[in-house]
């Protein structure tokens, strides 16, 4: 075994010593030819360099420069302004000047709520005290200021916000629904006999329900009277201490009701004030 190996070992050695010289010549090709693939890659990097250099320079130059436009993210995380329509003025007595003065208003955002409008309303020589109230997210409704005494006739009047306090909230948040869980049935108008001057006083009655799984120390609902499309007579009541799914028949005298086509309910109330909400212990 021993003998064969050598012999292989002899033949290896008279073959490398035959082809040395191309062996060489070989290896020689080979380390020239690797040499030029590397100086061709670092030739064309070097080139890509020079040739992208401005560009690259560019690009460095807007990553170290302040591109954020803040203006304009300001406006975008601020909540829009509240849509007012034309302000209302109800005449309540052809002998007294005295008025009740409303406006409908829209909060055109879904994210942010008004948790506290301060406004008056204003009229030559004069305005109202400064009220307050709120406006959920999307909400339209109607801002009042009702039994207002005025100097004389006025034919006029503007709605001025003071102040208004935005709030964020969650658009998906529950408390949301709960305005819609109040319902309305058997609206009539009735007249109740009043025992002491023996006459027939105009009163709305209607049935009431709280279908929302929380009770309240107070609701306050606005009764709206149309003729037609046309807003004639406003009014509002308060419902206090109401159960969850409790049924109420609400009575509402009103003396001097004006002549409607229909009338319109609406729970005025901040599902987002924690202290209209009557505790569970």
């Amino acid at each position: 075994m021993g003998e064969e190996l050598t012999t292989k070992q002899l033949k290896f050695a008279q073959w490398y010593l035959a082809n040395k010289k191309r062996l060489k010549l070989l290896l020689l090709i080979v380390v020239i030819i690797l040499n030029i693939i590397v100086w061709s890659i670092a030739g064309y990097q070097l080139y890509k360099y020079f040739s992208l250099k401005k560009t690259h320079e560019q690009v460095l130059k807007e990553l170290t420069a302040e591109q954020i436009d803040y203006l304009k993210l300001h406006g975008y995380f601020q909540p829009e302004n509240l849509i007012l329509e034309n302000p209302i003025l109800l005449k309540l007595s052809s002998t007294e000047p005295k008025y009740d003065f409303a406006i409908k208003v829209k909060n055109p955002n879904k994210e942010w709520l008004i948790q506290e409008l301060e406004y008056y309303f204003s009229w030559e020589n004069g305005q109202t005290q400064i009220q307050k109230s709120f406006v959920l997210p999307k909400e339209e409704k109607y801002i009042l200021a009702l039994g207002q005494e005025v100097g004389g006739k006025l034919t006029k009047v503007e709605f001025v916000v003071s102040n208004v306090d935005w709030k964020r909230i969650n658009p998906n948040d529950k408390l949301l629904q709960i305005p819609s869980q109040f319902t309305f049935k058997d609206i009539e108008l009735d007249y109740a006999i009043s025992e002491e001057e023996m006459i027939a006083i105009p009163q709305i009655s209607f049935l009431t329900k709280n279908e929302s799984i929380h009770n309240f120390w107070q609701v306050n609902l606005l009764i709206i009277l149309y003729q037609n499309s046309k807003i004639v007579g406003i009014n509002t009541i308060l419902i206090k201490n109401w159960q969850s799914n409790e049924q109420r028949k609400i009575e509402l005298i009103w003396p001097k009701i004006p002549s409607y086509s229909h009338i319109q309910i609406i729970p005025d109330i901040n599902p987002f004030d924690s202290e209209i909400f009557i505790p569970v212990y």
